[in-house]
């Protein structure tokens, strides 16, 4: 029954000492994983004459060190203690048994009395050490080493190795997070020394929370196996601390993760200039009161009619704006790894010159060290790099692609993001803009086909979260947002251009997987946070069916927690771009019946494979495919590869 009951209480030590491996611990990027060490495990039986004690070696042979976790089970209270070959060989001199990394005094349980700990091992000879200074005992004792834990940087949360000299501190900022609400946050730690964690107030200076000495935090079996303290913590900034309270250096992992109980985009909101037009951040905001929503899905679309467009960078004197589609790919692979990806699709415009250029982007915002290459991203793009606060920085872009028209305002477009999975090869991402011309029908133009390359996928979507922030590891202090935003901004390179003239009308959608229709976002802000260019003197006013954005003083805040949009409709009543009196149009069909005449018979004897190169004109392209399908909502003719009805908007089954 002994042995029975120490091999349980051996199993949940172990258990807990899982879960510190593996709570919120994800790769930042894709890695060879490494061939599984054999784990060790040592029982043992023995009967101890008072005032004598037990030995048991414990040689941690992994090159990166090991968890290791012991308990010993006797009919009486017996002193335990994890020792270092130095202390082991002191304590047999002296009798002093607190020379130790850890020691306790065996507390009584159902089960007799017990002791257990867990810590993290460098590399070397330990020994476990039963001592029973007054009475005999009947002692059983067990230990587990696991060395394929692998404490890395997380994605999720922060996490980090340190090495803190004895009687120092080693001190870190919380990720500013909590500044936007009341927070859950959650502890773990792992060291080879003792040590005491402590959360402080950095406004008030006074420490909201102060753990006892401990080799892993909270580890608790009985009466269920807890690993890690979880402490609830108002708005306010927040510093950690890690005190080593022994004589040697320890060596600790460290390991947090904050749930919000609501992102805050004001966080990164500095006032203008800033991205401007409408965003969804998954949360209504009546008058303070916030309530998150969570919105998944596979394809974002948003709809701008411009009237008027003209800015001017005061800095570098170009006319370049933006309007910027992007949001957060969310990719869930089988081994449980999470993996976030930022993409957008942008129209650039060059406003003196009224010509756009469709352009798109792909970051990887896994989190510290998360990266892209022409090997894990495929498209008609490439990768580059920036330095991003003097972090090299790599990302996705188009830019060896020439999408560039002339338009006529007043104009209108839409801007499609689609995603799908392909099993064992990764995540298709389709780029799209349609130009609403006055031309019957509008083809969608699919400028890029990305593929995220990762055979290890089981999901993923676009996904509006209010209550997470996107990963972020110990070099970062905030994520960014679980959003997605349709907003005006500078020209690439985080330019700040001044609307001189502006008149457009915004709206947002995504498709709703529970009716397979486009769905209107239903609450939206006046700013974007995850871009960096950005606008001066825009304003953002809720219309009829649409966002109203013109030249004004900006108001940055909530625009409208019932946003009801229709995208057929506001198809439907946008304007045709200014053409000719008709009276010029009169004249000019005169002439083209006697070019008509004329050509005619000209025409007819073409061979109909011969064809002349032709400018693309925004809507005006001619299909290179049949009209093979209709759609199923208003009957129009689709394209062969047509994803949503040039018509209405409404999706269309994929052609088979």
């Amino acid at each position: 029954m002994t042995r029975l009951k120490t091999r349980e209480r051996l199993l949940a030590v172990f258990f807990g000492i899982l879960i510190l491996s593996s709570a919120f611990i994800l790769p930042v990027a894709r890695t060879a994983k490494a061939q599984t060490q054999s784990e060790t495990e040592q029982e043992f039986v023995n009967q101890l004459p008072a005032g004598y004690f037990n030995a048991t070696e414990v040689d941690v042979t992994a090159q990166g060190g090991a968890i290791v976790g012991y308990a010993t089970e006797g009919n009486i209270s017996v002193e335990s203690a994890f020792m270092t070959q130095q202390q082991e060989a002191a304590f047999a001199q002296t009798g002093d048994i607190t020379n130790s990394i850890f020691w306790q005094q065996g507390a009584a349980d159902t089960n007799g009395f017990g002791n257990y700990d867990a810590l993290l091992a460098a590399p070397g000879i330990y020994y476990l050490v039963v001592y029973t200074p007054n009475d005999p005992v009947n002692i059983t004792e067990l230990y587990i080493i696991n060395p394929n834990i692998d404490l890395q940087n997380s994605t999720t949360n922060f996490g980090v190795f340190k090495m803190v000299q004895p009687g120092t501190t080693y001190t870190t900022p919380i990720h500013v997070e909590t500044l936007g609400s009341s927070s859950q946050f959650d502890l773990l730690g792992a060291s080879t020394e003792i040590v005491q964690y402590t959360v402080y107030d950095n406004t008030t200076q006074t420490a909201v929370f102060t753990s006892p000495s401990v080799t892993f935090t909270n580890f608790t079996v009985y009466p269920t196996v807890s690993t890690g303290y979880n402490l609830s913590l108002d708005p306010g900034f927040y510093l950690l601390s890690v005190t080593d309270e022994s004589p040697n250096p320890a060596y600790v992992y460290v390991e947090y993760n904050i749930i919000p109980a609501y992102v805050n985009p004001f966080i990164l909101n500095f006032g203008s200039p800033s991205p401007t037009g409408i965003a969804a951040y998954g949360l209504y905001n009546n008058s303070g009161t916030i309530q998150p929503y969570k919105v998944d899905s596979s394809s974002i679309v948003g709809y701008a009619q411009v009237s008027a467009l003209s800015v001017l960078d005061n800095k570098s004197g170009t006319h370049q704006a933006s309007l910027q589609l992007n949001t957060v790919l969310q990719v869930n692979n089988t081994d449980g790894a999470l993996f976030t990806y930022w993409p957008q699709n942008v129209l650039a415009f060059l406003t003196n010159e009224s010509s756009v250029t469709y352009r798109n982007n792909v970051l990887n915002t896994t989190g510290d060290n998360a990266q892209l290459t022409n090997q894990s991203i495929v498209g008609t793009g490439t990768v580059g790099g920036i330095v991003n606060n003097g972090v090299p920085q790599t990302y996705y872009g188009n830019y060896n692609s020439n999408y560039t028209y002339t338009y006529t305002l007043p104009q209108a477009w839409v801007l499609y993001m689609n995603e799908t999975v392909e099993k064992g090869t990764g995540i298709l991402i389709q780029m799209g803009v349609r130009a609403l011309d006055g031309q019957t029908p509008t083809r969608i133009t699919w400028f890029d086909e990305i593929t995220i390359e990762d055979p290890n996928v089981a999901a993923a979507d676009f996904v509006v979260d209010g209550r997470n922030y996107t990963p972020a590891g110990s070099a970062t202090l905030i994520g960014s947002y679980y959003d997605a935003e349709l907003v005006f901004g500078g020209g690439g390179g985080g330019q700040a251009a001044t609307l001189l003239a502006m008149k457009a009308n915004l709206a947002l959608f995504y498709l709703n997987p529970s009716t397979g229709n486009l769905t209107a976002f239903p609450s939206l802000y006046t700013f974007g946070d995850d871009t960096a260019e950005a606008v001066y003197n825009a304003q953002v006013t809720n219309g009829d069916g649409s966002a109203a954005v013109g030249a004004g003083t900006p108001v940055y805040g909530i625009l409208t927690n019932d946003f009801n949009a229709s995208l057929k409709t506001l198809e439907a009543q946008a304007p045709s771009p200014s053409g000719p009196t008709s009276s010029s149009l009169l004249i000019g069909a005169a002439i083209l019946v006697a070019i008509i005449v004329i050509v005619f018979a000209v025409v007819l004897v073409r061979r109909r494979g011969a064809k002349a190169a032709q400018v693309m004109v925004p809507g005006a392209t001619p299909s290179a495919y049949p009209a093979t399908r209709f759609c199923g909502n208003c009957g129009a003719a689709l394209e062969a590869d047509a994803r949503f009805c040039p018509a209405c908007g409404q999706p269309s089954e994929p052609p088979q």
